[in-house]
């Protein structure tokens, strides 16, 4: 394997040299003719030939089965078979009309097992081939499981069958990127597959290839028709997708209530078990707020507001008044003062406490403040025999 390469000084064109004669394994003066291939292709040992230029292994891996967590990410797919999850490798990372992809990989359980299956293309004229095969493979699983294929991945593979006229019609597209972003993204910042794997799943890889040297390593193949660090590239997708599935059970896990191994964006976590009707999202709240997450403070409130659950989230709003200077805690308690319990006075002292802290505020909420403390007046000056204030 090839550790990612990176570039170094000196002139471009010297770069891009050293970096290919790098990639391929070989100085430049080892350079020879271009080996024409037989069948078996001896290149490639432990890939199936099934074409002129189509390649198909598959490898399995042992106690890496995935749990699906029906309707958590795809309400679709109601079983570990419906599942794939995949990732290409292509000629270019823009994902215009002139990228190709060389290498597709998906993997599916099977009983504890995870199965992956690769699918390489060795030249440009056997893209209809290598298409067709992918468009096979994938057609037993009903959802599409992926890291950034949303935005990708699944637009290059409608581009690339429409462009050869193959008909495909993909199912539903789960996108872990977006998940993880929601639930990490304030902890790690970058959620990159690779940081995934270091900071959730716990491992780091110590050999791999480059994002952006992938295309290159396939150029250079077709020029010299030997692998050179192709067996990187492989390896580097199979990573890829037995990373995608493993995250896609933490992710499961998480929503079903397992406690986080790592540090976890709570409030994201507590509000999406919420929406996806666990009631124990509100613990995971709870929790977070009474570790001082002020924000997870905020949804539990809005939680128990959503629910008519006055006292309860009277409470929060309390809390978070007296541990923090939360305009949005103080409005709420004079909303509440001023429609429920009908404590005027109360009211007027929070709208006016949440304005004298000068905080900046959108004109909008500004205004809405204003108006909202120019209607308790009215409804203190108005007042004749309502309710005494307690």
């Amino acid at each position: 394997m090839v550790e990612s390469v990176r570039a170094d000084e000196g002139g471009s064109t010297s770069r891009t040299r050293r970096r290919i004669d790098f990639l391929r394994g070989e100085s430049a003066d080892s350079r020879q003719d271009p080996v024409v291939p037989s069948s078996p292709d001896p290149r490639f040992p432990d890939w199936k030939r099934e074409g002129e230029f189509l390649y198909r292994r598959r490898q399995y891996f042992a106690g890496r089965g995935v749990r699906v967590w029906p309707g958590h990410f795809s309400p679709e797919a109601g079983a570990a078979e419906d599942l794939v999850f995949y990732d290409t490798e292509t000629t270019g990372l823009s994902g215009g009309a002139g990228s190709v992809i060389f290498l597709f990989g998906a993997a599916w359980t099977e009983g504890s097992d995870l199965a992956v299956e690769q699918l390489f293309l060795s030249d440009f004229p056997g893209e209809p081939e290598f298409l067709h095969a992918v468009r096979n493979l994938l057609a037993p699983f009903r959802a599409f499981v992926s890291y950034n294929g949303k935005t990708f991945d699944s637009h290059l593979l409608r581009t690339r069958f429409l462009m050869n006229r193959i008909e495909w019609r993909p199912g539903p597209q789960v996108d872990l990127l977006h998940h993880a972003r929601r639930l990490w993204k304030t902890v790690v910042g970058n959620c990159s597959l690779r940081s995934m794997e270091a900071h959730v799943l716990g491992f780091t890889r110590e050999l791999d290839v480059a994002g952006e040297d992938i295309p290159l390593i396939w150029l250079e193949f077709l020029r010299a028709a030997r692998p050179g660090a192709l067996p990187v590239v492989f390896d580097h997708n199979v990573m890829d997708i037995v990373s995608l599935a493993r995250l896609y059970s933490v992710i499961g896990a998480l929503l079903e209530g397992s406690q986080p191994r790592t540090r976890i964006d709570e409030r994201a976590l507590g509000t999406w078990m919420i929406r996806r009707g666990a009631a124990s999202g509100t613990s995971v709240l709870e929790k977070a707020f009474r570790r001082g997450n002020e924000q997870a403070g905020i949804a539990l409130a809005l939680y128990h507001k959503s629910h008519h659950e006055w006292e309860k989230a009277a409470k929060v709003w309390e809390e978070l008044l007296a541990g923090a200077r939360s305009v949005m805690a103080a409005v709420e308690l004079a909303k509440h003062h001023e429609h429920r319990t009908r404590r005027y006075e109360t009211a007027m002292q929070l709208v006016e406490t949440a304005l004298s802290w000068n905080l900046p505020l959108d004109s909008r909420s500004r205004h809405e403040i204003g108006k909202r403390r120019a209607r308790i007046q009215r409804k203190l000056e108005g007042r004749q025999d309502g309710p005494k204030q307690r």
